[in-house]
């Protein structure tokens, strides 16, 4: 018996430790600075559908430009190249919207628990510079916001603007419809200017907070996403 209840002691004791090694990971899986990772890549993710939007909106304009100054012979082609691109940037627009929501999200969990690990520091030093550093990353989020504030304040009217234009094409479609259309189209490529400003700002703030919130050091360096290859949807 005794040759028996050995190994099954020590069959009990592997698996006990394996139970306590399992319980102690699962228990890190819960730490507050996965949640700043998570919160980090809500913004690169937010950074990538930016970066969409100035996409679509460079191709819109671009076929919008191509019909109104260099027109073929058949107008249909063209049109519908710029009818399709404006779809697309519109999408992006909605998307760019739900990523603000979801980027606001994050930043208020995030706080949360940021002040619930507040309350279980017992040294006033150390929770003051705890404290330091959250109203750090708080100004982050403030930037974000307001960034995305700008943004949509641009980019609203121009798809407006720019559907107005469609309309107008779609009723006359014409060489002479065209003519019409020049100074209102000079002025569409003003006010995209003004966009694509206000969504490079934007992307700069996605960055610099995805990096200060992010636990892996090589994220802390810039990113551009225009240099980057957006996830597949």
């Amino acid at each position: 018996m005794k040759h028996i209840t050995l190994p099954l002691i020590r069959c009990a004791q592997s698996i006990v430790g394996l139970w306590l090694a399992s319980a102690l990971l699962t228990g890190c899986s819960t730490t507050v600075y996965k949640k700043g990772d998570a919160a980090a890549g809500t913004y690169r993710e937010a950074a990538w559908q930016v970066h969409d939007a100035s996409r679509d909106l460079e191709l819109t304009m671009s076929s919008l430009n191509a019909l109104v100054n260099k027109p073929a012979a058949d107008l249909k082609p063209q049109y519908v190249r710029f009818s399709r691109s404006l779809d697309q940037f519109e999408s992006s627009v909605d998307r760019n919207d739900k990523a603000a929501g979801k980027v606001a999200e994050k930043n208020t969990k995030y706080l949360e628990n940021w002040d619930r690990e507040l309350s279980e520091m017992t040294f006033e030093v150390v929770r003051a510079r705890s404290e330091a550093r959250k109203a750090e990353v708080s100004g982050h989020f403030e930037a974000v916001n307001r960034r995305y504030t700008e943004a949509r304040t641009v980019m609203q009217p121009l798809v407006q603007y720019l559907n107005d234009i469609r309309h107008a094409l779609d009723t006359d479609l014409t060489p002479n419809g065209l003519e019409a259309i020049k100074p209102i189209v000079l002025n569409a490529n003003d006010n995209a200017g003004k966009v694509q400003a206000a969504l490079g700002r934007l992307t700069t703030e996605l960055a610099a907070s995805s990096a200060s919130l992010s636990s892996v050091a090589q994220q802390t360096a810039s990113v551009d996403p225009a240099a980057v290859t957006a996830p597949a949807k």
